[in-house]
């Protein structure tokens, strides 16, 4: 009885139970829409576990295939959608805006690899980083948090984020592109497209008064 006992089938099985209790204890409904993707997963991973069962036989063979192949996920799950960088702005930060502009000449790249998997960038009190790193070196998720150690978006400040749409400017007949943060009190966080075109203009200003510093 043991021996059938195996990572798929517990993973299964929880699955299972999971989306039953959950279709009865949420008011709201989302547990029935979770259990329409979760169940056909769940019957997936049994019918996988049934069918190397059937072909690798040895009981062993099978929970360190299994344990290999749940491994396998979670690290290319985690590599694809937990990979962050973590923007560091000044306690006393009064911009309304976080910027990165990329492939910028003579300046410091950001030092992101294939392999890295948490990155720390500080922010200038102006708001507006320059890098010479590619705008493609970059990691999917992203937070911001003030030199004191308090993130945006925590219970432990009224200040929170979002990320607006990733766009590029003309300057000296060159494009940069540029991701841009939009920082915000209280209710958090929305913008328009008129906003963003309103921004780029003035961030290509800014950038034209910083190169002309460096």
């Amino acid at each position: 009885m043991i021996k059938r006992i195996t990572p798929f089938s517990i993973l299964a099985i929880a699955i299972g139970i999971y989306c039953v209790v959950g279709m009865f204890e949420d008011e709201m409904g989302w547990g029935f829409i979770f259990a329409l993707v979760a169940i056909p997963l769940a019957l997936i991973i049994w019918f996988v576990d049934v069918g190397l069962k059937k072909w690798l036989k040895n009981y062993k063979k099978i929970f360190l295939t299994e344990i290999t192949l749940v491994f396998l996920v979670i690290l290319i799950y985690g590599y694809k959608f937990n990979r962050t960088k973590t923007l560091i702005i000044p306690t006393e930060f009064e911009k309304n805006y976080v910027t990165i502009i990329y492939n910028v000449e003579n300046s410091k790249d950001l030092s992101i690899s294939a392999l890295t998997w948490n990155k720390s960038i500080e922010i200038p009190k102006s708001g507006i980083l320059l890098t010479s790193s590619e705008f493609e070196e970059n990691l999917r998720e992203t937070e911001i948090k003030m030199n004191s150690g308090i993130y945006l978006g925590s219970e432990e400040t009224k200040k929170g984020f979002v990320q607006m749409s990733e766009s590029e400017f003309q300057s000296n007949g060159r494009n940069y592109k540029f991701r841009t943060w939009k920082i915000q009190d209280g209710f958090c966080c929305s913008y328009t497209s008129e906003e963003v075109d309103i921004y780029k203009i003035e961030l290509k200003t800014e950038f034209e008064k910083i190169k002309a510093s460096m």
